[in-house]
């Protein structure tokens, strides 16, 4: 009897008996609200499971503290475009952007796109005290709109494959498996660790990429004006943040146009080929007029014209040897290998136990690539979605496969379109992999309904099974992605690389002493995780396996290595107080000297000053000697800054207030020395000088870490 029982009537494989009140509700509900009921609760667990590790990676991350605003450099540049765009125009303030601005007509632009600007201009119109503080929130907001689209999708491709048949709890949990794996082990994840424009633009392109498949794909299942009108906002809005993806949402609007257009949806509704196409246009049309507005074409990008360009000679190769592009099909074996290889990633006996490679990325087939990172590839980090992903683009292009399902392919093809400008791009990094996010979600989603579609006659333990395995795939994803958000990068503090070596010598399963190497000076390179003590802990490094060998300036700052521990002698606290109005300071004052080289507060504009390192010992002319320019809002008001001035890297770092203002090179030997302001036996405010200069007493680092290591502990 069992055995023929429809799907709309089975009783679910973990279905259980219920209380005579429980039963009576559920008599009053019908299939289809019982079936939106487990579903919602379902998807709303599966996100929320991940909620904490998500928070943890976003707001603190090893640094023992929540700070909901938290951002590394570069986190301003949204923030700038659009107070340009409050004043009608795009470009930003000469050398605000650094290496990453584009030079046109004598302006400089930022390549990132309007939207996540646009979603700022409603709290920077009211307030200042937020500019460069917006972007962990952005990328949060980015995290819950990804969710919701996500959610929605699966949603609609349940009801398009499997119509009304009833939702049982097995395959609802096993679609909260599944946002719990989109959510949180994934890429996504990542994107939240480092709060920067870089992560940003493609934070957001994640959810209206989706989005925009989603509304497209209800304007094929039932066209309406509403539907039409949301594809076209959800279009318009991809396209403005980030230009790949933009157009993949176009090619989604085209393809659709003309699946309605060759009478596809039926000739009633043959009509839709024109308001459909109009909402991709729109959204293209969009892209190319800030394209052009910006740099003079409305497709692509001048490269050349980049300031980074100009001051890195393996820029300028890569464009010649590319044809000066920085876009190519021979970058194909190079991409598709990084991040669709099997073997794209590396146990260890060292806590967090799975992290990305310990070397950059490696270009193929004699390619000549731009710049690559360490980067974990999509099969062993994401396996359930990849491999969920790969039965759903089976089963949606499968010859004489189910109809329902052929309504997809528009959407899956738009989606691997979304892909290109990574595959072709001559540049490899974990965050990249955010651009194969939708065809991700889409193709698993799909994969996961037919799969069910086929277990709906099967016996309850054979769902059971399924979904057994389906949860242990998706906790795999989970851990192995909070691992690699959790893994150091450049941008760590060293308070927060400390926090972590800290974590690996608590919960390894080997002695993370044993891996520790001694020596009296660092190399340029080491492989990612590589920790090394500097004659008996004068400083303690942990490596990120970057290589910067094609950019001199950081090669000689031996930027592979960030700091873990710095002993007294390499970090100063150095105040300075104006005893009269800045426009009074007219030469340079040296605040702190280290050999020939001196660190200097000097006036800029009117009523601003900075910070700038002169004779650091090298002519190379990037990283730049100079900090931004400040005012001075306060006299009689002391001003601070640490210097670390690091003979192990040949470094010096000048932070203002938590953000590092410089990172320059330092030749010579010291010891440091604070310029202080000599006392004078007299009171007269007019006889002191413009600035005072006095350093500022700090506890000394105790090197505990370090020394623990260096004893074997």
């Amino acid at each position: 009897m069992a055995a023929t029982t429809t799907i709309d009537r089975e009783p679910d494989a973990l279905e259980v008996a219920e209380p005579p009140g429980d039963s009576s509700k559920r008599r009053q509900r019908s299939p289809a609200d019982l079936s939106r009921r487990r579903f919602t609760i379902a998807v709303v667990v599966g996100i929320a499971v991940v909620v904490v590790p998500l928070l943890w990676v976003a707001w603190d991350l090893w640094s023992g503290d929540v700070r909901p605003l938290r951002a590394v450099l570069y986190d301003n540049f949204y923030d700038q475009q659009a107070r340009a765009m409050f004043h009608g125009r795009l470009n930003l303030p000469i050398g605000s952007e650094g290496i990453e601005a584009f030079n046109h007509d004598g302006r400089q632009y930022t390549y990132f796109g309007i939207f996540p600007s646009l979603i700022r201009m409603p709290i920077l119109l009211v307030t200042t005290k937020l500019d460069g503080k917006l972007t962990a929130p952005s990328i949060l907001l980015a995290w819950m709109t990804t969710a919701l689209f996500s959610s929605l999708m699966l949603w609609r491709l349940r009801i398009i494959i499997r119509g009304k048949a009833m939702l049982g709890r097995a395959e609802a949990a096993s679609y909260g498996v599944l946002m719990a794996t989109v959510m949180g082990g994934s890429v996504i994840l990542f994107l939240s660790a480092t709060p920067f424009i870089y992560n940003e633009d493609f934070a957001w392109s994640v959810p209206l990429t989706i989005g925009s498949m989603f509304a497209l794909l209800g304007v094929m299942e039932r066209p309406s004006w509403g539907r039409v009108t949301a594809s076209g906002v959800l279009i318009l809005c991809a396209s403005l943040d980030r230009t790949p993806t933009g157009y993949a949402c176009v090619i989604g609007a085209v393809g659709v146009a003309g699946w309605f257009l060759l009478g596809k949806g039926g000739a009633s509704n043959r009509r839709w080929w024109l308001p459909v196409l109009v909402a991709g246009g729109i959204g293209f049309a969009a892209s190319c007029a800030v394209t052009y507005a910006k740099f003079g074409l409305p497709v692509g990008l001048p490269m050349a014209d980049q300031v980074w360009a100009s001051v890195n000679a393996h820029r300028r190769y890569f464009l010649a040897a590319n044809d000066g592009k920085a876009f190519s099909f021979a970058f194909l074996p190079s991409t598709l290998w990084a991040y669709l290889q099997p073997f794209g990633i590396h146990f260890t006996g060292l806590f967090p136990f799975i992290t990305p490679p310990t070397a950059p990325a490696a270009a193929r087939a004699g390619a000549v690539l731009d710049q690559t990172y360490p980067t974990a590839s999509i099969p062993p980090t994401m396996p359930l979605l990849f491999l969920l992903s790969c039965w759903g683009l089976v089963t949606a292009f499968r010859p004489r496969g189910l109809e329902q399902v052929r309504i997809t392919r528009i959407v899956l093809v738009a989606a691997a379109a979304g892909t290109g400008g990574v595959l072709l791009w001559g540049y490899i990094a974990e965050r990249y992999m955010a651009d194969f996010m939708p065809l991700l979600v889409l193709a698993s989603a799909v994969g996961l309904i037919d799969i069910w579609r086929r277990l709906a006659e099967r016996p309850r333990q054979a769902r059971r099974n399924v979904l057994g395995l389906l949860a242990i795939g998706g906790i795999y994803c989970i851990v192995a992605n909070v691992a690699l958000a959790a893994w150091p990068v450049s941008q760590f503090t060293p308070t927060q690389t400390a926090g972590f070596v800290r974590a690996q010598q608590l919960f390894s399963v080997k002695s993370l002493a044993s891996t520790v190497v001694h020596g009296t000076r660092l190399p340029y390179w080491a492989p990612a995780g590589q920790l090394f003590d500097v004659n008996n802990c004068s400083g303690l490094y942990l490596s990120t396996g970057t290589t910067f060998k094609d950019v001199p300036g950081q090669q000689i700052q031996h930027d592979t290595w960030i700091p873990v521990e710095q002993s007294a002698a390499i970090s100063h606290t150095v105040g300075f107080t104006f005893n009269r109005s800045e426009r009074y300071l007219k030469t340079a004052v040296p605040l702190l000297k280290y050999g020939n080289s001196t660190v200097v507060l000097r006036p800029y504009s009117r009523g601003m000053v900075q910070l700038a390192v002169l004779n650091s010992g090298t002519s190379i002319n990037w990283p730049p000697a100079d900090g931004w320019p400040f005012p001075i809002d306060y006299v009689h008001a002391q001003y601070r800054f640490t210097a670390i001035t690091d003979p192990n890297l040949d470094s010096i770092s000048i932070v203002w207030y938590g953000n590092k203002m410089i990172g320059h090179y330092l030749g010579g030997s010291g010891p440091a020395v604070v310029q202080t302001t000599p006392t004078s036996s007299t009171s007269s405010t007019s006889k002191l000088p413009v600035v005072t200069v006095a350093p500022v007493p700090t506890p000394p680092p105790d090197m505990q870490l370090c020394r623990s290591l260096a004893n074997g502990s």
